[in-house]
């Protein structure tokens, strides 16, 4: 009994992690928080939910509310923090990314193929890989949007990032970067403006359960296909975000040892995610 509670305790402290660094994924530029939620294995069971929440709340509670509460701390706690850090060392953050998501990607594949691998997961894999590749290439390169924000620019940036959290793949930060708004946004949320926080909360909430029963509909009967779409979609948003400018040879080696020690952080979290989160998350 106490070796059960203890491993209960351990599984929510690493769900509470991983919220966490879902969160900070979120508002990380060129980073997916959905394709982290994927990466971690709680998008699917966060799609059965929001699909059906009177169906499935009391089935994935323990797994999805310690995720929930860590992605609050992560987007929110830490938006100061990444600001502050974006501003200083940029590429050494993104890097960091770039590792955990890489060390990610060996179980992602295995969870995509455990129905098998057909020749349309492998053009959905191919279609998705190269839209949002050039999509998000084309956001980071080409011209920017110069706006002033305001109500209606938040609740779209709220919806934006909803979209974010539904199709991963997709980066809701490297989009307000290319309309101009990325560093008010992280003021806004790191200094609690209601007039930030409020709109986008509704813009996330609104078109996440407008599409999550589609999505979760698309898994049930299209696996395989979506399965890959959504591994192409990861893969295609590190292509973007890999630096290929540095000021000197001491930068590189640092980009260099910050996607090792991300990628190593990858590894132990998922080594110690499947000694303890493989059970069902609703035992005690």
């Amino acid at each position: 009994m106490q070796e059960k509670k203890q491993n209960g305790l351990i599984r929510f402290f690493l769900r509470l992690i991983q919220g966490s660094i879902i969160g900070v994924g979120g508002i990380l530029p060129g980073v997916s928080g959905g394709a982290m939620c994927v990466i971690f294995g709680v998008y699917r069971p966060l799609m059965e939910t929001l699909a059906h929440p009177f169906k499935n709340i009391k089935k994935y509670f323990w797994m999805l509310f310690p995720v929930g509460v860590g992605i609050a701390v992560g987007f929110v706690g830490f938006a100061g923090l990444v600001k502050m850090i974006m501003s200083r060392f940029e590429a050494q953050a993104v890097c960091a990314f770039i590792g955990l998501i890489l060390g990610m990607i060996p179980q992602l594949y295995r969870d995509a193929g455990q129905q098998g691998r057909g020749k349309r997961a492998w053009i959905s894999f191919g279609v998705s890989f190269c839209v949002l590749t050039a999509a998000f290439v084309y956001m980071k390169y080409g011209a920017g949007m110069d706006i002033k924000p305001n109500i209606g620019w938040w609740f779209f940036c709220g919806a934006v990032w909803g979209l974010n959290v539904i199709v991963p793949g997709t980066s809701s930060s490297s989009a307000m970067i290319f309309l101009g708004i990325y560093e008010e946004m992280l003021a806004g949320i790191s200094q609690l403006k209601p007039e930030v926080i409020i709109p986008i909360g509704i813009g996330a909430v609104v078109i996440v359960l407008t599409l999550s029963r589609g999505i979760n509909a698309l898994f049930k009967k299209y696996h395989t296909v979506t399965y890959h779409a959504i591994l192409g979609a990861v893969l295609a948003m590190v292509i973007p975000i890999i630096p290929i400018e540095f000021a000197s040879v001491w930068d590189a080696v640092w980009d260099v040892v910050c996607v090792v020690c991300g990628f190593a952080a990858s590894l132990a979290i998922n080594a110690v995610s499947q000694k303890y989160l493989h059970k069902k998350e609703t035992e005690a």
